[in-house]
């Protein structure tokens, strides 16, 4: 799944069935690390998840900086997966649980009702409150997503008892079942973008896949909200023939260039990510205040799109070209700011800190685009990254699948071996390219092609 920006790749996301974010699990207390204020609880993952005391807060439990006050070893607890697990660190959960929704989403433990930062009508923020004040249990809050600005009444109403729904049932199945078990399940990746995206902001969408385009018809005639956009079907690769294969590769790159001839550079560590603004090639005219203004304003509209596109979390730091002038800094930032609205995920900007950096943070759940689409490096220890085996053979497999057109009966795939052998252990997959191109596929191995390299074209 793509979102695409004035002709650009913005975010991407793919089905993953190790993907847990969302997750809801009846969890067991193994070990209580009071040194640094945690417990590791088992949910049936490799790992035993993180729980820091401050999330612990669910239904019946004390909220308290004590661990001890909080959890007991052995204890079963529900828990949510809010972080996906990274390296060697197991997947972060939290006892406040959140239940999303395309308009809402229902926070179980808690009480408060929270409107979008969006939703800027005083008169509409005190409409949608009065709505659902009456309504709701007193027990349970709520979050009012930005959908909710153009919504029917009885839309939002309707989607709450859904939500309200769900919760008693994830109540019910932590009552019967035994721990560690997986109670609810966040829905898939077509599902979750429809909920999250399908709004006025969107103009178009496109899909090569009539039971998926079905599918995304029924959920828009599901919602009484009318949609400004158009379903369209495409045959073929979306992916090579909107050009955003060329900008998955290119945001494996560290570095970024712009439109002017200056670059970014990405730097990624454990503790947080570095960005750097560089001139390169731009020289500017006669004034070289204006110079880095007009770079620096590139790059404020660049970096939030490169932080969506290889979903980057936690603390950044942006090195911008020094400016001397506080009314063009000040201009910089608005822009930064402007531009990360467009982001779903909650981000913060801190300011400028004593050397000059600009300091924010970026909320991050779940895999980048790194993380997928790269391994790390058995040779260099990690330090450098290796194309993955498996996304490479997805992009050949995709490329074969849709070379039904050619007119040669046979088609040849020129690669690596040791990406032909994984392509050609995936027997399923090459059954059903042959029968849906009607083509025979011949792997042809080539030892001075790298990984990444390969040919396809048919035979002569």
């Amino acid at each position: 799944m793509a979102i695409v920006e004035d002709g650009r790749l913005a975010e991407v996301f793919w089905a993953d069935q190790d993907e847990n974010v969302g997750n809801i699990y009846k969890g067991k207390v193994k070990d209580i690390i009071p040194g640094l204020s945690c417990a590791f609880v088992d949910i049936g993952m490799a790992r035993n998840a993180f729980l820091y005391a401050g999330d612990v807060g669910g239904r019946g439990q004390k909220r308290s900086r004590n661990i001890y006050d909080a959890v007991k070893s052995g204890q079963e607890i529900m828990v949510q997966v809010k972080k996906e697990a990274f390296s060697e660190k197991g997947a972060r959960v939290t006892g406040d649980i959140t239940i999303p929704g395309h308009y809402l989403v229902l926070l179980p433990c808690q009480s408060e009702i929270s409107i979008s930062r969006k939703i800027t009508s005083d008169k509409r923020r005190e409409h949608l409150r009065a709505l659902v004040e009456k309504v709701k249990p007193e027990n349970v809050g709520l979050i009012f997503r930005t959908a909710c600005l153009e919504a029917e009444d009885e839309d939002v109403l309707d989607e709450l008892q859904v939500l309200l729904k769900v919760w008693n049932e994830v109540l019910d199945r932590f009552e019967r079942r035994r721990a560690p078990s997986l109670i609810y399940e966040d829905i898939d990746v077509l599902e979750r973008t429809l909920r999250d995206y399908l709004d006025a902001d969107i103009s178009k969408v496109i899909i090569n896949n009539h039971k998926l385009k079905e599918k995304i018809v029924n959920y828009m005639n599901s919602k009484k909200t009318t949609f400004s956009f158009t379903v369209q079907f495409e045959e073929g690769d979306l992916f090579e023939t909107h050009g955003l294969e060329k900008d998955i590769r290119r945001s494996l790159r560290r570095k970024v260039w712009l439109k002017s001839g200056g670059y970014l550079i990405f730097d990624q560590t454990e503790a947080m990510t570095v960005i750097d603004v560089n001139s390169g090639k731009f020289t500017g005219k006669d004034d070289f205040e204006d110079t880095v203004h007009i770079l620096n304003m590139e790059a404020a509209v660049e970096i939030p799109r490169q932080l969506r596109l290889r979903s980057i979390g936690g603390i950044v730091l942006i090195d911008f070209i020094d400016m001397k002038d506080k009314h063009h800094q000040e201009e910089v930032i608005s822009v930064l700011r402007r531009e990360l609205k467009k982001d779903k995920a909650h981000t913060r900007v801190i300011g400028m800190s004593g050397l000059g950096f600009l300091e924010m943070t970026r909320k991050k759940s779940r895999y980048g685009v790194s993380e997928f689409f790269t391994d790390e490096c058995t040779t260099c220890n990690g330090r450098g990254r290796t194309i993955n085996l498996f996304a490479m053979a997805c992009e050949v497999k995709r490329k074969l699948a849709n070379m039904g057109y050619v007119e040669s009966n046979t088609v040849v795939c020129e690669a690596n071996p040791e990406l032909l052998q994984y392509i050609e252990n995936d027997k399923k997959n090459l059954e059903f390219i042959t029968r849906r191109t009607r083509k025979q596929i011949k792997l042809q191995p080539d030892e001075s092609l790298s990984i990444s390299e390969y040919n396809i074209y048919p035979a002569r």
